[in-house]
């Protein structure tokens, strides 16, 4: 009799465990921790977890927003629950800009129409709005970085 009651014992244990998994498996991971130098770009207005966020840090106006190849890092994210934070590390006092492309498609580039509209949502620091006729201005974008930690939050646009 005693055996039953230990085998009954451990088989609710088990589907203890199991019920309680996938509850654990799904708990919203923390965000990577900031470090001294390290900038951190936490995207909002993010409408799925489709694709992924690319974030890239510019240092001049060359480039900016769209040309990644100029830009002095870049980083993709995986959104979560509709979260994504990009980390920068090591970044020096010096003026930025940072952009921010949610890459539905996975290619790492921003979709366009044939006049250059975006197809995929898009942002940039100090949510700096487009130009009349072109996208947001390096110095309209920019911000000072003094090497110590810091958090930007950049709302994504349609």
């Amino acid at each position: 009799m005693t055996r039953q009651c230990g085998a009954s014992a451990s088989l609710l244990l088990t589907l203890a465990l199991a019920w309680c998994w996938p509850v654990v498996a799904d708990a919203e991971e923390p965000a990577p921790p900031v470090k001294d130098d390290a900038l951190r770009i936490e995207v909002l207005n993010i409408r799925s977890d489709r694709g992924q966020i690319g974030c890239s840090l510019f240092t001049k106006a060359d480039g900016f927003p769209s040309d990644a190849k100029n830009a002095a890092s870049m980083t993709f994210v995986k959104p979560k629950g509709r979260k994504a934070t990009c980390v920068f590390k090591k970044v020096k006092p010096g003026t930025y800009a940072v952009s921010v492309l949610h890459d539905l498609d996975g290619d790492g580039e921003l979709a366009t129409s044939l006049v250059g509209r975006p197809k995929e949502p898009w942002g940039v620091s100090n949510d700096a709005p487009p130009q009349r006729f072109g996208p947001p201005e390096f110095k309209a974008a920019s911000f000072s970085a003094t090497g110590a930690a810091q958090t930007l939050r950049i709302k994504l646009r349609e």
